[in-house]
């Protein structure tokens, strides 16, 4: 053999040793890869009858089963599938009530495998949520209730679930709603009969043991998403909480105590990722989480599609019936609640059954839509209006019953809720929010006299849920407030007065005054009066001051704050002190603990963030109030918003630079859908905690507060 082969040889088997070793060195790496598992939790929350993205829900579902990087695709609901939606609400075919089945309908042909009750879950009565329990192919869960069986109607839910997925995984899922201080969560009590609603935190850690029994723990939680992070924190080996109720967007998902904490906003605008890794012993080695934005996506599952269109056909021609036509919008709580109170003051039908009705209440949580119109309004107008079914109650109540009634409602949040119709009212209160007296007037401007009694009209979720006294027992009409509305416009007003009432002018019947008295922890000192008045219309104090301490506090470009949320017609005295209880009677979001949310946009989104808003608010040109050194002028082309122009420093902002803008995380997922914003997070202070930091620093808070920064051209 010549000396170059020996030499080849020589090379190859090195190689070929070299190889081996190399081989043996990292095929336990390899292995380990290859041993870990990926599975998807795919999740949505707070649906409330939006059927239209079930397609692409399930086109996604499968991409992603079909993508090898995962091992299992598991999809699941934080609750609140029920109401929003007439054509979920008030589905009767052939006059059989059949509320809810489209959703869960659908939910099955996604293929869902989990859902939590919501709240909403009890709108439709007991028999309806069996129906609807019976129809899905998933189980409906709930730890925090007791049913007493010998009084309801409905079975004891499953507390939790076990899904077994792939290589023996199993992931236990427990079902938590959220529980008022009256001890319900936020439906008609009337429908929770039998029904005994626990602590949730307290429910939680008695299903820890969860955690043991199975390789990762997940909470499907309808409570809140503050709650949620509290729950993390206190409770260890919690491998996710998938949230809803808050309809908080969670785009960048916080890790609190080695728990994921997340939520997809609500309406099916959203559709969460939860990823979650295992290695070969199935310990959970990695949790990450995303939101896929459901308008961006194309794909559609055909199958899906055909159902959504036959439950869309089935209601068509009901809700296409149209009833009045308004060249204006009717906008707002303050008008729509006036129509709605009106409806029932006015009714036929009411009358009918011998009633004479003086006054009407309709709370503002019942109106469900910002704004009626412009043009032809139809039954589906109203059911979107009033998608809740609610039956209308009378009682005879004394002109002290109906003041004590306004009062306690106002210190619940302090704030105006009852919409009235037949009279107008003004709460007095002190600095702190005491309530000192009301005044009641007709519609005249008088003053009601003591000692009368009258014929008062509430919708039945106020009758059952609201603490108020009177002289009878609520009678039921049987008759329903959405009928009631659509029976006012058909036979009742004409167009031209639905117009010049209800769309042409402001029709504002509350107030709040604020006089000087009362003590409580003092934050600050004012030398300028505080209010909310003409929030619709341009700057106002109260709105410039939250914007500014946002601005200072998180370090953006622009904060602002969203007359929707401010109280209204609420001015604070000047030259006084403010104390911390005096801030939930200018801003009314303070009552809902919501964050802020910090998004990065150019200065084109901006602008059409704050034009899309702005467009749907209705009350008026102006949605947004915004932070010192920032103005925005409003161009108007006849009647209607044309156009917004943001300024920040005297110089228009530009189309293609990155601006940071912060506003109140409810709000900001509808700010959002005008735009596609670079990227957002969350954070962990709520409004009134940023509030009150910039307040405690400022000390005093001056006139720089008074200046206009608000155009209308």
């Amino acid at each position: 053999m010549t000396t170059y082969l020996k030499k080849k040889n020589i090379i190859i088997s090195l190689f070929v040793v070299a190889a081996f070793i190399g081989a043996m060195l990292f095929a336990p790496q390899m292995a380990k890869a290859q041993e870990n598992t990926k599975i998807v939790i795919l999740h949505t929350n707070d649906e409330h009858g939006s059927i239209e993205n079930f397609s692409k829900i399930a086109a996604l579902k499968k991409q992603f089963e079909n993508n090898s990087e995962y091992d299992d695709v598991i999809l699941v609901s934080a609750g609140d599938p029920s109401s929003g939606n007439p054509v979920v609400d008030e589905y009767v075919i052939d006059g059989e009530n059949l509320r809810g089945k489209p959703m869960f309908d659908l939910m099955n042909a996604t293929g869902y495998q989990a859902l939590t009750l919501g709240n909403h879950e009890f709108d439709y009565g007991q028999e309806r949520l069996i129906a609807n329990m019976e129809l899905a192919n998933f189980p409906m869960l709930l730890a925090n209730v007791d049913v007493d069986t010998n009084e309801a109607d409905m079975p004891q839910p499953e507390p939790y679930t076990m899904i077994e997925s792939v290589n023996g995984i199993k992931i236990s899922m427990l079902g938590l709603i959220q529980v008022q201080e009256s001890g319900y969560p936020s439906t008609l009590p009337k429908n929770l009969y039998g029904l005994t609603f626990l602590n949730p935190m307290d429910t939680l850690k008695e299903y820890t043991h969860l955690k043991d029994e199975s390789d990762a723990f997940v909470v499907l939680s309808h409570v809140g998403h503050n709650w949620d992070q509290e729950a993390a924190e206190e409770v260890d080996g919690i491998d996710a909480i998938i949230g809803g109720h808050s309809h908080t967007v969670v785009q960048n998902p916080p890790i609190v105590n080695n728990t994921l904490v997340t939520q997809a906003g609500g309406d099916l605008e959203y559709l969460g990722k939860v990823t979650l890794t295992f290695d070969e012993n199935k310990n959970v080695i990695n949790r990450t989480g995303e939101l896929i934005k459901l308008e961006n996506v194309e794909e559609k599952d055909e199958a899906v599609q055909e159902k959504i269109a036959s439950y869309q056909n089935d209601v068509e021609e009901i809700f296409s019936r149209e009833l009045a036509y308004v060249d204006n919008s009717i906008s707002g709580n303050s008008n729509l609640g006036a129509l709605m109170s009106d409806a029932m003051v006015n009714s036929k039908e009411i009358a009918d059954l011998d009633y004479d009705v003086d006054f009407a209440f309709q709370n503002s949580g019942g109106i469900r839509v910002g704004s009626m119109g412009p043009g032809t309004l139809t039954v589906g107008n109203i059911f979107e209006l009033e998608p809740f079914g609610n039956n209308i109650i009378i009682y005879k109540m004394t002109t002290q019953q109906i003041k004590d009634m306004l009062a306690t409602n106002y210190k619940r949040d302090n704030s105006i809720d009852l919409r009235p119709g037949g009279l107008n009212y003004e709460i007095i209160v002190n600095q702190v929010g005491d309530v000192k007296r009301v005044v009641l007037n007709d519609m005249a401007g008088n003053e009601i006299e003591d000692g009368k009694t009258f014929t008062v009209a509430h919708n039945s979720y106020v009758a059952s849920s609201y603490n108020f006294e009177a002289e009878t027992e609520g009678k039921n009409t049987y008759l329903r407030v959405n009928d009631t509305i659509i029976h006012y416009l058909e036979d009742v007003i004409s167009s031209e007065k639905l117009q010049s009432f209800y769309a042409a002018q402001d029709l504002n019947r509350t107030s709040v005054a604020i006089e000087k008295g009362g003590s409580g922890e003092k934050v600050a000192y004012t030398n300028v009066e505080l209010s909310t008045i003409g929030k619709a219309t341009g700057s106002v104090s109260a709105g410039n001051l939250f914007a500014d301490a946002a601005k200072e506090v998180l370090d953006v470009d622009v904060a602002a704050f969203p007359s929707d949320q401010l109280a209204t017609g609420a001015t604070y005295p000047a030259n006084s002190d403010v104390f911390n209880e005096s801030l939930g009677m200018l801003y009314s979001s303070f009552g809902y603990d919501n964050n802020v949310t910090i998004a990065t946009v150019t200065g084109r989104d901006l602008e059409k963030m704050l034009l899309s808003q702005a467009r749907y608010y209705g009350e008026g040109p102006v949605m947004t109030h915004v932070s010192s050194g920032t103005e925005y002028t409003v161009e108007m082309e006849n009647g209607e918003i044309k156009d917004i122009k943001v300024y920040l420093n005297g110089e228009r902002v530009s189309p293609n630079e990155e601006y940071t803008f912060a506003i109140n995380s409810y709000v900001y997922k509808y700010y959002a859908d005008a735009a596609d914003p670079i990227s957002s997070k969350t954070t962990n202070e709520t409004e009134e905690e940023i509030l009150l930091e910039y307040l405690r620093d400022k000390g005093t808070i001056t006139d720089a507060v008074m200046e206009e920064r608000i155009t209308i051209e």
